[in-house]
């Protein structure tokens, strides 16, 4: 088994996910403070949220694409 003698526990695994989720954001937080807030004067949640920051037209929306690919490899 996968799992060990506890075949089903949806708490762990609801727990794992939690955790995963916890460490990608804070990787990106990283990542986007390092990037993306020596660029900017404000950081904000948009750059973690709203896909228009997502842009390949200016060097903050390269930073930002960098910032979610590094985080990604990271996770």
């Amino acid at each position: 088994m996968f799992y060990g003698a506890v075949v089903w526990d949806p708490w762990f695994i609801v727990g794992q996910i939690v955790c995963l989720q916890c460490l990608y954001y804070l990787t990106l937080g990283v990542f986007l403070s390092f990037l993306v807030g020596t660029r900017v004067s404000h950081m904000s949640l948009v750059y973690f949220f709203d896909f228009a920051t997502v842009t390949t037209s200016t060097v903050t929306g390269w930073c930002v694409i960098v910032s979610f690919l590094l985080s990604s490899v990271a996770g």
